[in-house]
């Protein structure tokens, strides 16, 4: 028990870490967007309600996209489990023709 309580314990040390690295990469990637977003493509400084906005716009994007890829890959996953042989229906079709080949006879 000790040896999985160890192992437990360095695996929440390691989530930990990944999750302090991922809230680095999040802020990063937001700062870099409000940067920027502060300046409109015609050159005018935004207010930061307008900047705000946008990046929660963005925000609300990213969470559509991945959801749709969320579905697309459950919908794919279905129609691979649903349409296609699995391994082990072939395994069986294999042991019943383990069996001699029949004998034709061929004549002209």
């Amino acid at each position: 028990m000790h040896k999985i309580e160890k192992l437990h314990r360095e695996l929440l040390e390691k989530l930990n870490e990944t999750n302090r690295a991922l809230d680095r990469i999040a802020s990063l990637l937001v700062s870099t967007q409000l940067l920027q977003e502060c300046v409109s493509p015609e050159g005018e400084a935004r207010s930061a309600e307008d900047c705000a906005e946008i990046v929660v716009e963005s925000f609300n994007a990213g969470m559509c996209l991945q959801e749709q890829m969320v579905g697309a890959q459950k919908d794919f996953k279905y129609q691979v489990d649903e349409f296609y042989i699995s391994e082990t229906e072939d395994d069986d079709d294999e042991e019943e023709s383990d069996g001699p080949p029949p004998n034709i006879a061929l004549r002209f």
